[in-house]
């Protein structure tokens, strides 16, 4: 009657061996969901025109973008506008939301909102590192002066699906302003962080 023992014994056994699995499998599972990547994301607006009062230097990381904005537009002077700092994981997403005040003689603000999301990292055709975005949307609340007030009036851009290199500042839209002769461009960078 030894039968009824070793039973047990191999059936505690058995037990000891699929919990130890299990707890492998649990470990194994949390370090792979701490070593996914994380990314410095950097928008900067540039603003473009032809007003001898608006040259101001432009960050020398920015200079192939600046020299591609002068072959492509008869605009002579380009200043920084903003910088805008995030950090993302791989997937995921973010939103940004502030008040700004362009107009320096006006105390009227001008709210200003950004979100990137579902941010892959995908090697390219070629290879190399690329940043693939499933959205990203830039808006502001710009102020408008009407007989009755200030109404405010919703500008932006919005895309879905595309893709960039992987920390090199790339034109990913333009906005015209409430100026003539006036673009306001809409540079994004996404970087691994350290």
């Amino acid at each position: 009657m030894n039968t009824p023992k070793n039973i047990c014994k191999i059936a505690a056994l058995f037990f000891i061996c699929l919990l130890s699995l299990t707890n492998s499998f649990a470990q194994t599972e949390t370090q792979q969901r701490q070593t996914e990547p994380s990314y410095e994301v950097i928008l900067n607006v540039l603003t473009a025109s032809n007003n001898t009062n608006d040259k101001l230097p432009v960050p020398k990381t920015l200079s192939n973008v600046l020299k591609k904005l002068q072959n492509t537009y008869s605009l002579s002077n380009y200043r920084l506008d903003s910088t805008y700092l995030g950090r993302i994981g791989n997937p995921g997403g973010f939103e940004y939301k502030s008040i700004i005040n362009q107009n320096q003689e006006s105390l009227v603000p001008t709210f200003s909102e950004w979100s990137l999301n579902i941010l892959k990292n995908p090697p390219n055709v070629q290879g190399k590192e690329s940043i693939e975005c499933q959205g990203f949307r830039f808006g502001q609340r710009v102020p408008v002066k009407t007989a009755n007030g200030v109404n405010y009036e919703q500008i932006g851009l919005n895309m879905q699906r595309f893709s960039l290199p992987e920390g090199v500042p790339t034109i990913v839209g333009s906005l015209t302003t409430a100026k003539p002769d006036e673009l306001m461009f809409l540079i994004l960078t996404v970087k691994s962080s350290d």
